[in-house]
């Protein structure tokens, strides 16, 4: 019996998007609280009931923790609820399907527009009756033709399905409604998703002898997916876990298929798909034909030759010690599932054979060996050794036993892993393969570790674990429906709060310590400092103005970073990385000379001048006064960002990290025209000048006064640079 699983099988794009949501959340908050079961499986519910806990009325809101944020799940709410909750300030996540929700937009807008909305679904599933809700619940909601056929006559109406029906049906529905109506507009919003998982099983059951539909027994689309199984004329079963396939009637009739084909429903997790599939192949291996009869001793009749002759005395002796021989021999009785030890006699690559006292050796395929053993056969096993093997058929076509090891082993494995989950203990495992929703790793036996709990992050590609040896406890171990789930994160969670504390107990002002960028944000890096996240202002990234913090980290980077503040009480730890390097203000004077000319980038203009940058992190401010020989009305009109200009340092300032410049003193000024005057007119000059200065109080010079009104301008200039370095700060 060969087992097949359809493509497409299990969560579709929205469950997936909720699941990754909810996630996201309860890692945040501990827990949420989801308006009605997240999905509808009951096992996955199950799972999860600690983390995301259902509510089904909002009467039940006023009791609850309103901290804690109300997931919308992918079947959506009607927008009287999501006002409801906001108007009770209520925290709301909506992870309402993307396609259901242009359901639910389609439906509102036809409403507004005049038409009269039919929904094509099932009356009481929450997502009908959201989008019943979206068309202010003037809907119409019909399951199939017969029912569309009793509907009234209308001028205009608007057809639109429930995501998850078959077309066959919705067609069928549009077809007898086209008799309805003198317009009707038609919405087809079935998912495509869902209509791909309904093709593949019908693909599948076509191919096969028997299918099995894995889904909660309240899925809507786990019915649909038996429904069109069973109408493939195969015969088809609904469960929703691998232990609902124990029972002696499956068993026997399994026995006489050949082909199964497994589909699931889009709320079916992976690790049930995946339970059910093991599941079948063991029934496959139990179930393979046996003999119709126990080995039995079978001593050959010996009969004593008469002659007329005599007896010929040499071969009766040899005929009595063949029969003495064979009455002292002790022929093992074989019966399927018994637990037998024997020896190794020869070793293939594909297989051991093994005397386990019957009349034949029994085969042992590498198949029936742990993953480590069969990939290693040569080097685990030797001729002569002594095993425990279980025996899984009577004969095989060339008439050997068939034997396992790997049953027994997983026995032992399951009794160990029972007190591993008791003791929490921390177990190895390499992973084996990808799956949709998680990773499978062997431990002996193959169990499952979800994606949400692989890393104590979302992981985007876990391909990158195959092969990898990775360090997880045991959430569920149960034998029975042979489902072991696991969880790297838990492990995870125990060594980074390990880290945290030798960190908070070695940590402390003045350091230089090792760091990674985790996060960047609009203020500054989160740096792990080896378990614990610092805070890396981005006022202490560089001597120089950071603009954006990208500018000068990337996620990923590895930096030193230097212990500015820690705060035990707060968690909090701040961080610099400018003070691992030299402050430019510190040497500024020995390398910027008054009346020396330097080259300088304009960096940003202000209405009182232009600040320009020697190197990063020295700037200074070439005043409007200094820009041009004549009057500047605007500093634009003479430079602007990203110039470079020749600038002249008029004084420096490290203390106060002020440089004055000057542009106009790098260049000439401009020549004017002299006017000849006469004379006379030039006598009369001077004498006017005589007397106003005879007459004239005395004054400041023309220099010292405008030294003076720069002074003043420049004082007004500096509080304004220190509001505005606070201000970014």
């Amino acid at each position: 019996m060969s087992v097949t699983v359809s493509e497409n099988a299990g969560f579709c794009f929205g469950v997936k998007r909720t699941l990754a949501l909810a996630t996201s959340m309860f890692e945040k908050c501990g827990f949420i609280y989801s308006f009605g079961e997240i999905i509808h499986n009951p096992q996955e519910v199950e799972r999860l009931k600690e983390k995301i806990i259902p509510i089904y009325n909002l009467d039940e809101i006023d009791n609850l923790e309103h901290s804690v944020p109300i997931l919308i799940r992918s079947h959506g709410v009607s927008p009287e609820t999501i006002s409801e909750l906001e108007n009770k300030q209520i925290y709301v996540v909506d992870a309402t399907c993307p396609f259901v929700k242009k359901a639910q937009e389609w439906a509102l807008a036809m409403v507004q527009e005049g038409y009269q909305v039919v929904v094509v679904g099932d009356a009481h599933h929450p997502e009908v009756e959201a989008i019943a809700g979206w068309a202010q619940y003037k809907a119409w909601v019909v399951e199939n033709p017969q029912q569309a056929a009793g509907l009234p006559l209308v001028d205009k109406m608007g057809v639109l399905s429930q995501t998850t029906q078959t077309p066959e049906n919705f067609l069928a529905v549009v077809e007898v409604l086209r008799q309805k109506a003198s317009e009707l507009k038609i919405h087809n919003t079935i998912c495509e998703a869902t209509i791909q998982r309904q093709q593949a099983a019908l693909k599948l059951a076509e191919t096969v002898d028997f299918m099995i539909v894995v889904g909660g027994k309240n899925s809507s689309n786990t019915k649909k997916l038996a429904s069109i199984c069973s109408s493939a004329g195969v015969q088809t079963i609904q469960i929703e876990t691998a232990s609902e396939l124990n029972t002696p009637q499956l068993h026997s009739l399994f026995q006489h298929v050949l082909n199964v084909g497994v589909t699931a429903g889009a709320s079916t997790p992976d690790w049930i798909i995946e339970e059910v599939v093991t599941k079948m192949t063991e029934l496959e291996k139990m179930n393979e034909e046996e003999n119709l009869n126990d080995v039995q001793v079978v001593t050959e009749e010996i009969q004593e030759p008469v002659s007329a002759e005599g007896n010929d005395e040499k071969k009766q002796e040899e005929l009595e010690l063949s029969f003495d021989q064979n009455e002292h021999y002790e022929m093992k009785e074989i019966r399927r599932g018994s637990r037998v030890k024997g020896v190794i006699v020869q070793i293939k690559k594909d297989e051991l054979l093994i005397d386990i006292g019957s009349k034949s050796e029994g085969v042992l395929p590498a198949s029936e060996l742990i993953n480590d053993e069969a990939a290693n056969i040569f080097d685990k096993f030797h001729i002569g050794d002594e095993i425990e093997v279980l025996v899984l058929r009577k004969e095989n076509k060339e008439g050997y036993p068939v034997l396992s090891k790997k049953r027994i082993d997983q026995e032992i494995i399951w009794d160990k892993l029972f007190q591993a989950k008791a003791e929490a203990t921390i177990l190895e495992g390499k992973v084996i393969e990808v799956v949709k929703g998680g990773l499978l790793l062997d431990v002996g036996i193959r169990g499952f570790v979800p994606a949400s709990l692989v890393s104590l992050g979302f992981v985007e590609d876990l391909s990158t674990y195959i092969g990898k040896i990775i360090q997880v406890q045991i959430i569920e171990c149960d034998k029975q429906s042979n489902k072991l789930v696991l969880s790297a994160k838990n492990v995870l969670k125990d060594e980074a709060l390990k880290n945290k504390e030798k960190v908070w107990s070695k940590i402390a002002v003045g350091q230089t310590i090792k760091g990674v960028v985790r996060r960047l944000t609009n203020f500054g890096a989160f740096v792990d400092i080896g378990g614990v996240d610092g805070l890396l202002h981005v006022s202490e990234m560089a001597w120089y103005r950071v603009n954006r913090p990208s500018d000068l980290l990337k996620e990923g980077d590895e930096i030193d970073v230097y212990v500015l503040a820690v705060d035990p009480e707060n968690n909090k730890i701040s961080l610099g990385l400018k003070q691992l390097v030299a402050n430019p203000w510190s040497i500024a004077v020995e390398k910027y000379s008054v009346d020396a000319i330097y080259e300088a980038k304009v960096m940003r203009i202000a209405p009182f001048g232009a600040f320009v940058q020697l190197e990063p992190g020295v700037e200074g401010l070439v005043h409007i006064s200094q820009l041009a020989h004549h009057r500047v009305e605007k500093t634009e009109d003479v430079v602007k960002p990203g110039d470079m200009i020749q600038v002249k340092v008029l004084s420096v300032d490290p203390q106060a990290k002020r440089m004055s410049l000057s542009l106009k003193a790098t260049v000439e000024p401009p020549v004017t025209e002299t006017t000849i005057e006469t004379p006379i007119e030039e006598k009369v000059k001077q004498e006017e000048s005589a007397i106003e200065e005879a007459t004239a109080q005395p004054e400041e010079s023309a220099a010292q006064a405008e030294n003076n009104t720069l002074q003043e301008e420049a004082a007004v200039q500096d509080q304004a640079i220190e509001k505005e370095d606070a201000k970014t700060e």
